[in-house]
């Protein structure tokens, strides 16, 4: 009897580990339906705001990006609402819509961490976590949110590696709400960063046929003014002081912030009345009739370095084409459309660029273009007439022409008596004949320590005489032959 009992206490445990087996099994893997889309059905035109969060393992910072549509237009929240890089935007949410769901895994939640694809929470460090995407509709209601993790690690034998991790151009996904299913996207998705930089609008001004420049520095000394007479002229000093050589080449003058770029956008509560004190002021004005009123300073030296910009646009054009005296009707309708065409590209141009009116943005210092120059920075440098004065050594005089070599002395006469054909020659006893005079060729004197030049034959007719050779030291005289 004791034994039937304890086979059926047995029994008993045996089932209900099996029932709890199953039931914790059902409740960790609760895996969702097949599906060819990652974001099914996803209404790309009900999203009005997107949020992007990622906990920074490397710098230890929580990161996040906001992007909110206000009226017709999308801003980004991190920078006082300044507008978003539509294109961008427009991109991404495209991206979502069209991406396919990839291979089906099964993980839990103890696995996610593992993945990085525990979903970031606000302000908190979570190195578990990965890059959330939140597409929230009206009133901030979720749509959907979608972890991104790790790059698959592919263990294929010969495939070539990723150069952002992994063995492919994979990644693990989650949708908040498909339980325990984690996705094998084909997609990395590198440009979605919570970097609110990345999503500004960098389109600016674009200055174009410039008329005049004039800079007003903090230092009057500094100041200056360049004008032309039309587009295709050199600009010249507007008030040069007598000695001052304008350079025209140590300012782009003629291109300056034609295409001008910035790195970000100073949020308002930094861009206050007091972060421009101090700046350079550049008023410049253009054929077409714009005016752009600049300042510019920079801020912090060495590797903090930075510069700002502001802007303010207006633009004056005429209103209506000057009459043409005995003009045809078809004429003036093919000008008066023509001058209506171009007054409207003037007028969406200038409604463009009063976007960037009240901000300050962070630029290059090249992005300037010679506009931060000091007026004594313009000038062509004038060639010192006293070295010593300019600074310097004078400079070494330029060695003095070799002269050519002259000819070679005759060699040594022998020691034994020549006999010569000449009619003979009375030689006196005493006293000893002095040596003959060279003769004078026109030649300078060769250096002490003359190059081993062999001469050019001479014209039979220009040759010198050989010089006599040198008497030999007094002998007896022999009888004459």
């Amino acid at each position: 009897m004791k034994k039937v009992i304890l086979l059926l206490l047995v029994l008993a445990v045996l089932i209900g580990v099996a029932v709890v087996t199953k039931d914790n099994s059902e409740n960790r893997l609760k895996p969702a339906a097949a599906r060819e889309k990652l974001l099914p059905d996803l209404d790309v035109n009900a999203v009005r705001k997107i949020k992007i969060k990622e906990y920074d393992t490397e710098k230890s910072v929580f990161n996040t990006v906001t992007l909110a549509i206000t009226g017709d237009q999308w801003g980004v929240g991190e920078r006082s609402g300044y507008p978003a890089a539509f294109e961008k935007l427009g991109k991404m949410l495209m991206d979502l819509k069209d991406q396919k769901a990839g291979k089906q895994k099964k993980y839990g939640p103890g696995a996610w961490a593992d993945l990085k694809l525990k979903e970031p929470k606000d302000g908190v460090k979570d190195e578990g976590a990965g890059l959330a995407i939140e597409l929230l509709g009206d009133n901030d209601k979720v749509i959907r949110t979608l972890v991104l993790g790790k790059n698959v690690t592919s263990s294929t034998v010969g495939r070539e590696a990723s150069p952002f991790g992994g063995g492919g151009n994979e990644r693990y996904a989650r949708v908040n709400d498909d339980g325990d299913t984690v996705w094998q996207v084909d997609g990395q998705f590198y440009d979605i960063r919570p970097a609110p930089e990345d999503w500004i609008e960098k389109s600016f001004i674009e200055v174009a046929k410039i008329k005049d420049v004039e800079i007003t520095a903090p230092t009057a000394a500094d100041s200056w003014k360049a004008s032309r007479k039309d587009e295709t002229g050199d600009f010249a000093l507007a008030d040069a002081k007598p000695g001052e050589d304008f350079d025209k080449d140590k300012a782009s003058l003629a291109t300056v912030l034609a295409n001008p770029t910035f790195n970000d956008v100073v949020t308002k509560d930094k861009a206050n009345a007091d972060f421009m004190k101090g700046a350079t002021k550049a008023k410049i004005t253009t054929f077409e009739g714009f005016t752009y009123n600049v300042q510019f300073i920079k801020k912090g030296s060495g590797s903090d370095e930075k510069y700002y910009i502001s802007v303010a646009t207006t633009g004056d054009f005429p209103k209506e084409r000057p009459a043409v005296k005995d003009e045809k009707p078809e004429d003036k309708k093919k000008a008066d459309d023509e001058f209506a065409a171009k007054k409207k590209t003037l007028e969406e141009k200038l409604a463009k660029e009063k976007k960037a009116d009240g901000w300050v943005f962070e630029i290059s210092s090249y992005t300037l273009g010679g506009l931060e120059k000091k007026r004594s920075e313009l000038m062509k440098e004038k060639p010192a007439d006293d070295p010593a004065k300019a600074g310097g050594a004078p400079p070494a005089p330029a060695p003095a022409p070799m002269s050519p070599p002259a000819p070679p002395a005759p060699p040594a006469p022998p020691k034994t008596p020549i006999t010569v054909t000449t009619p003979p020659v009375s030689v006196p006893a005493s006293p000893a004949p002095a040596a003959p005079a060279p003769p004078k060729p026109e030649l300078q004197a060769p250096p002490k320590d003359p190059l081993p030049v062999t001469p050019a034959p001479a014209k039979p007719t220009d040759a010198p005489k050989p010089a006599a050779p040198a008497p030999a030291p007094a002998k007896p005289e022999e009888p004459k032959k």
